[in-house]
């Protein structure tokens, strides 16, 4: 509209109901404050702001305030950012700016989303990182997801309940190796638009934990921070193993003696669920102690982690999952699948 910086403008009808009321016109104010009728002629054509010097000035001439004279721009919010680092590296304000600038940048992209004026996807009232609270979230969601009587959630699954939700996938190449974050969530408040990064570096089993954290997210958008990561991380462990599970896994092992076979168990369920036997472990874990149960052994933690690392190592990237060569020939992003062309002409896709 005009290069006035913040887009300012004029409060023209006010300004010229003041004019009017005060005897002047625009060549009888640009008169009175030495300027030319020409940059008066811009500032009511919204082309130029007057400098603050005349705009005091006109304010004095016609009896009005800053604030009835001139008109600011309608605030925006900010986008609200969570991601928590590779390996729990220590996000930092630079890391987190960065994020909001691509969240500012983001917002460009909103006109070009389906239209979705007229409703907005559920989101939970109150969400806190309590264990009975997030399994009953949990399993509202597999209810939703007409997951009854299904043990293991597949990537599909997940995928269309981004779909459902209105939440945007953004399949990143962040890499296997480098300190990037394996994910992403960004919220866009003025627009209540939701946009999900995922690292496709990350290996299958970090890939569907994640995608699951970010599901947590996109069901508390405007919980942010710590808090949020809290109840991201505890949705996603309800989601991929609830109660139901760590029930039924708790029995089998309560019939095992040695650690070394109860932990040959643990990973026969990762395996089965594609999900880290860490995430197992822990909903084991908070199961015995919301039930005051007894503590099922699976042997000290850190060689646990060991065991958790290697069996990471056996699963892909999805890079090399979907890709033959890298980098890929992008071609083209239709509905919610993005197609892309491999070095062998193959076409293939993957469901955003």
């Amino acid at each position: 509209m005009h290069s006035m910086g913040m887009n300012k403008s004029i409060n023209l009808p006010v300004l010229e109901n003041a004019l009017a009321k005060a005897g002047m016109n625009h060549s009888a104010l640009a008169q009175r404050l030495s300027v030319s009728r020409e940059a008066v002629s811009k500032w009511f054509n919204l082309e130029s702001l007057p400098k603050p010097d005349k705009l005091l000035r006109i304010g004095m001439l016609v009896g009005l305030s800053y604030e009835q004279l001139v008109i600011l721009p309608a605030p925006t919010a900010v986008p609200i950012v969570t991601f928590r680092r590779k390996a729990r590296r220590k996000t930092k304000d630079v890391h987190l700016d960065g994020a909001r600038e691509t969240g500012e940048l983001l917002k460009r992209l909103v006109p070009y989303l389906p239209d979705q004026e007229l409703t907005q996807p559920p989101t939970l009232k109150a969400p806190i990182a309590d264990y009975e609270y997030t399994q009953r979230v949990a399993g509202d969601v597999r209810r939703e997801m007409a997951l009854e009587g299904k043990a293991v959630i597949e990537f599909e699954d997940l995928i269309d309940k981004f779909t459902q939700i209105h939440a945007v996938i953004v399949p990143v190449l962040w890499g296997a190796k480098e300190r990037h974050e394996n994910a992403l969530y960004i919220h866009l408040p003025d627009s209540k638009t939701t946009w999900v990064f995922l690292n496709l570096g990350s290996n299958a089993v970090d890939f569907k934990f994640w995608m699951a954290h970010e599901l947590g997210h996109s069901l508390a958008p405007t919980l942010a921070d710590e808090a949020g990561e809290k109840f991201a991380e505890s949705f996603a462990q309800a989601l991929l193993f609830p109660e139901s599970h760590a029930v039924r896994l708790r029995a089998a092992l309560q019939g095992i003696t040695s650690v070394g076979a109860r932990i040959e168990c643990v990973r026969k369920e990762a395996e089965k669920h594609i999900i880290s036997p860490y995430t197992i472990r822990r909903a084991l874990e908070e199961y015995e102690q919301s039930k005051n149960l007894p503590k099922t052994n699976l042997g000290e933690l850190s060689p646990f982690m060991g065991f958790v690392n290697n069996f990471g190592k056996n699963y892909e990237t999805i890079t090399q999952l979907l890709f033959e060569k890298m980098p890929p020939e992008l071609g083209l992003c239709q509905g919610n699948v993005l197609f892309w062309h491999s070095p062998s002409s193959a076409v293939r896709s993957f469901r955003l």
